[in-house]
């Protein structure tokens, strides 16, 4: 598959004023290009996840890449929330490949250089095991449910 590295158009979006975190998501990323987006995830990581989770397809499949910038910038890096931000960003995929594979499976080739990069620097994120699990496993279960 061939990314769309284009803002995803309000047709993208689809029907999303039906649906309150889909409503919120929009509001939060519509128009944002990947840098603007990247920025959005400083200070609120977990909230954006959350809306990323509830994003219709395009969106999601453009957005979760200003996750992968954020998490592979020196801004996460010392924050407070950066295990928050890494734990978050490893359980959103393992959980779209649980759930919604056909969101996610096509972008997985170029999200997993993020997600080895994640997995492979916990200590990096300060993400204690005993608290957000051993990201490797997580990784393991995330090559799993890819199949690759």
């Amino acid at each position: 598959m061939k990314l769309n590295l284009e803002i995803p158009s309000e047709e993208d979006w689809g029907d999303y004023r039906n649906d309150l975190d889909q409503k919120y998501a929009h509001k939060m990323f519509f128009g944002k290009n990947l840098e603007e987006a990247r920025l959005l995830f400083e200070g609120a990581v977990i909230e954006r996840t959350e809306e990323l989770r509830f994003m219709p397809v395009i969106p999601f499949r453009y957005y979760i890449f200003a996750y992968c910038r954020y998490l592979t910038s020196t801004a996460v890096l010392g924050r407070w929330d950066a295990s928050d931000a890494a734990s978050c960003f490893l359980r959103l995929v393992e959980s779209k490949l649980s759930d919604e594979s056909d969101a996610i499976s096509p972008i997985m080739n170029e999200l997993m250089p993020t997600i080895e990069y994640v997995a492979k620097n916990q200590v990096l994120f300060d993400a204690d095991v005993d608290i957000y699990g051993d990201f490797n496993e997580i990784f393991s279960e995330i090559r799993r449910l890819a199949q690759m």
